[in-house]
């Protein structure tokens, strides 16, 4: 999870949003979504992008209530024909000639577009990378970054529930610590949000006293905006930028679990809510095992 401090022009206002079929509207009861794998990016067009994900919105039409089009503050800012940060590049390499290399890390996200609200994990550049040769990066378990294993989407109840294991994440560390430099287990995450964003949900809060073991490191009084979006960065510092999400959002930037199991729970509305205590349009439960 790449950030670049900028502010998108386009309002809250000015994009069609795609709307989900829930409470009394909900014509699919409980369904399990599957999960897909990462890919890469780089180099293709937008428009090729936006249909990899929209492809996977259209396996389950029963949840839309309306043809599905891809957000325009959300997505516009993708420059076509451009690497991507990849996923080698974001947790081992860092900024520089290697930062493209990998699966793109926002694939994490992008084709996956009913997991609303995504715990990031602050996993990046914790390797010694003399040490980090290509086979260790062809290995299916090598542990870039903690992984949903699970995603349930209840429309009726107006919720989705996401699980992580974590505890397997990190004991996979323990395999590869003679090439980490910090031997620390993760216990660190953001919050990634723009595919609430993408659904019509613009606005984001957790309240942490109603989570279970989960802090919240930086200051969020009540609900805002979810400014993320994906452009075109420097951050990278590749030749050429990179497409990234953008911008840090401290508000939910910076969680911390402090024992497991942890369940992060967070609140989306569509519209600013007056409170915090106003009734949510949809709620996300974020479950590390």
């Amino acid at each position: 999870m790449i950030f670049l401090l900028s502010v998108s022009s386009v309002s809250l206002s000015s994009c069609r949003a795609n709307e989900l079929m829930l409470g009394n509207q909900a014509r699919s009861d409980d369904t399990d979504i599957a999960l897909n794998k990462v890919e890469s990016f780089n180099y293709l067009s937008r428009s090729q992008i936006l249909a990899k994900r929209s492809a996977q919105v259209s396996k389950f039409t029963d949840l839309l209530q309306k043809p599905y089009e891809p957000n325009h503050f959300v997505f516009d800012q993708i420059v076509d024909n451009k690497p991507w940060w990849g996923m080698h590049g974001a947790f081992v390499f860092g900024e520089g000639q290697r930062s493209i290399e990998g699966p793109s890390e926002e694939s994490r996200f992008v084709l996956n577009p009913y997991l609303l609200v995504a715990a990031s994990s602050w996993s990046a550049e914790i390797w010694n990378k003399e040490k980090i040769t290509e086979e260790d990066l062809r290995q299916p378990d090598f542990p870039f970054c903690w992984n949903p294993v699970s995603l349930r989407f209840s429309p009726k109840q107006k919720t989705v529930s996401a699980t992580y294991d974590v505890s397997s994440f990190n004991r996979s560390l323990e395999k590869w610590q003679d090439k980490i430099i910090d031997k620390s287990p993760i216990d660190d995450f953001g919050l990634v949000a723009y595919n609430a964003r993408d659904f019509g949900f613009n606005y984001i809060f957790v309240p942490v006293d109603q989570c279970t073991n989960v802090k919240n490191l930086n200051n969020a009084p009540g609900p805002t905006d979810i400014k993320q979006y994906i452009h075109c960065g420097n951050t990278c510092k590749y030749s050429g930028d990179c497409n990234n999400m953008s911008p840090a959002q401290e508000q939910i930037d910076h969680f911390k679990f402090t024992a497991l199991p942890a369940e992060v729970k967070v609140l989306l509305w569509k519209q600013k809510p007056p409170s915090t205590q106003t009734s949510p349009d949809m709620t996300v439960f974020i479950k590390l095992h």
